[in-house]
């Protein structure tokens, strides 16, 4: 399903202007090697555009903002879960058409998730409910469904394109138990999805030795859920794909960022010296602090388990919507991570990285992990070994989505809680690269 309006997005051209800086080192450097002291860097940012308001055409009333996209041509891709579509909004920040609607026949979403964006410019949604990605070219029209068979390798994050048009991402092979148990094979699998429904390991990262864990359950009808208790401060499972196929990912305990090449062998390490932080009684109160915190004003309760759903033929009858929301299930998965909360386990050490990404100029953000309730220094790194300097922590983050030429796209919400995409560029997109 299609439509088209004229309506443009509400610009606002409203320059922030950060003074590029640097401390620590010769400022001027744009080639440091990585063991170089931190060096701060505030690139000059300009506000194009933002979409999401409380009252106005039914596109921009977002339910919920799942994931969002750019294409080579910098359009913007925002996928709402809850209206079951996705909206295209041209590079000047004007309203195209949505692409899908809700529903359960094809080309409908039921419960999407997230999106993907092929180089030669298909669109992919993966939807949970239909347990597949529903493929469409770049002007909406719908192309065909890509199983993944729920039996198989399931995906555990967000899945990136190779320039092959397979799919990578961190994945999970989960099954019951004769006597209804949650059976998860051990190690942290990377598999290549494939368009024609096949998969295969593309790399094993880096995985501790295996250690005992709980498992909660909560059942609502014909809906039951099991989860496993999670572990605060998780070692990562972060990548990044570049353009010609290699693939950066962090998955260890140090600052240690793996090249691999594009079947997935090891091709290079980038390390820089800074020490993991040991874990303390008081860092172990605070993060249970933050976690209950974020439990109580309506937040996941910080994540970390792993949470498998299982659902009867007749779940989803009434319309297809998400089955984790209705009231009872909300509580019960409030209970179930309240609990975990309190027998939370801790590592000795907190991972180095938290988070990595990488941005259409190939540059590798490498966001560090930081105590609980403060915000990570961002790294920008390129693949042969030089570092570019550090983002401060109240300057730019890593965005949900990067674009061409600079772009970044960021989910917020308002003063009103309403969400809205915001759409900046880097007003010199070099500055990342060491600019005086």
């Amino acid at each position: 399903m299609r439509r088209s309006h004229s309506h443009a997005a509400r610009a606002l051209f409203a320059p922030v202007l950060l003074s590029a800086a640097a401390c620590g080192g010769d400022g001027g450097s744009a080639a440091r090697g990585l063991d170089s002291p931190d060096i701060t860097i505030s690139p000059a940012t300009d506000t194009l555009y933002a979409v999401g308001v409380l009252d106005g055409a039914e596109w921009e009333m977002f339910g919920r903002v799942a994931d969002v996209a750019f294409d080579a041509d910098g359009t913007l891709l925002i996928l709402d879960s809850d209206a079951g579509h996705v909206v295209v909004i041209d590079p000047a920040g004007a309203f195209v058409r949505t692409i899908a609607n809700k529903g359960e026949g094809p080309g409908e979403l039921r419960f999407p998730t997230s999106l993907i964006v092929f180089g030669d410019g298909r669109i992919g949604v993966r939807d949970m409910g239909n347990r597949g990605i529903a493929l469409f070219d770049r002007e909406g029209e719908f192309l065909q469904d890509v199983r993944i068979d729920p039996e198989g390798a399931t995906p555990s994050g967000r899945l990136r394109a190779m320039p092959d048009h397979s799919l990578i991402a961190p994945a999970r092979l989960v099954s019951f138990s004769p006597e209804g148990g949650l059976d998860r094979e051990e190690g942290r699998p990377i598999t290549r999805f494939r368009l024609d429904g096949s998969t295969d390991l593309f790399h094993e990262a880096w995985s501790p030795p295996p250690r005992e864990t709980r498992t909660d359950e909560a059942e609502t009808g014909n809906i039951r859920i099991q989860m496993e208790a999670g572990e605060a401060f998780p070692l990562p499972l972060a990548l990044g794909v570049l353009r010609d196929g290699r693939v950066a990912i962090a998955d260890s305990v140090g600052y240690r960022v793996k090249l691999l090449d594009a079947s997935g062998g090891l091709g290079s390490t980038l390390e820089r010296p800074v020490p993991p932080v040991a874990v303390t009684p008081a860092i172990e109160a605070a993060e249970r602090e933050r976690r209950l915190a974020s439990l109580e004003s309506g937040g996941g309760g910080g994540g970390g388990g792993i949470m498998t759903l299982s659902i009867t033929a007749a779940a989803g009858a009434g319309g297809g919507g998400n089955p984790l929301e209705s009231e009872a299930m909300q509580e019960a998965l409030r209970k179930m991570r309240e609990d975990q909360i309190q027998d939370l386990a801790f590592p000795e050490e907190m991972p180095v990285i938290r988070n990595l990404a990488v941005d259409w100029s190939d540059r590798i953000w490498v966001q560090r992990s930081a105590l609980p309730g403060e915000t990570g220094t961002i790294d920008i790194l390129s693949a042969d070994g030089r570092y570019f300097g550090s983002l401060p922590t109240d300057g730019l983050r890593i965005p949900r989505a990067f674009g061409p030429g600079g772009l970044l796209a960021y989910v917020e919400r308002d003063d009103l809680d309403i969400q809205r995409v915001v759409v900046v560029r880097l007003m010199a997109d070099e500055q990342l690269e060491g600019a005086p």
